[in-house]
């Protein structure tokens, strides 16, 4: 069996200000240093094989700070960075609205309808998402793995996981900043044990 291990980054200068942040990226807070390592000392008695990172400096870095002094291979992955955003990338979340208001509304509330000519679609991060989840199914048949990734990522990729629509993506809870899903793969099954859990932050 193999077991799976999602994580979010940890809370960034970014998150703070309400930029829109996909593949740029703002540095790690106090905070976002002190919930990723917290989530390392959670896991400290976890035996993690790999540990499979986004290759934003924001997941790298949180990744670094969960492994700690541990032994324990690292590897980046650009398929799991956050959504590209494009021209939309670094800014703050209600100059976007005041300037794209229909394109804004269409994001949150019909997402898999959203289309521009910058940036990716849902459909494309779904896609990747997939592609990147899978190809770690197969390189790891057993053990456990940690995989450190983003908002928008997460919340796609676990419309796969759960068998649900596209459409639905924003309308379960958010995952918070190094919160914790588990899932366990067996003869090709996906167990989902819990998801974006955050006893370990204060």
């Amino acid at each position: 069996m193999l077991t799976i291990y999602l994580t979010r980054h940890g809370l960034t200068e970014w998150n703070v200000s309400r930029r829109m942040q996909g593949w740029g990226n703002g540095e790690l807070t106090e905070k976002g240093i002190k919930d990723a390592l917290a989530l390392g000392k959670r896991l400290a008695d976890v035996p993690i094989d790999k540990v499979y990172s986004s290759s934003s400096k924001r997941a790298f870095e949180t990744a670094q700070y969960i492994i700690g002094d541990r032994e324990i291979s690292l590897i980046q992955m650009d398929d799991l960075r956050e959504m590209n955003f494009g021209d939309w990338d670094g800014r703050i979340r209600e100059e976007v609205e005041a300037e794209y208001p229909d394109d804004f509304k269409v994001f949150w509330e019909t997402p898999h309808l959203y289309d521009r000519n910058s940036g990716e679609t849902f459909e494309h991060v779904r896609k990747r998402a997939v592609s990147a989840f899978n190809h770690i199914i197969e390189e790891n048949t057993e053990g456990t793995v940690l995989i450190v990734t983003h908002s928008i990522f997460l919340r796609v990729l676990m419309t796969y996981i759960k068998d649900i629509p596209l459409s639905d993506v924003f309308k379960a809870t958010p995952p918070g900043n190094t919160s914790l899903t588990k899932i366990e793969v067996e003869d090709g099954q996906l167990n989902l044990i819990f998801e974006y859990d955050m006893q370990h932050v204060e």
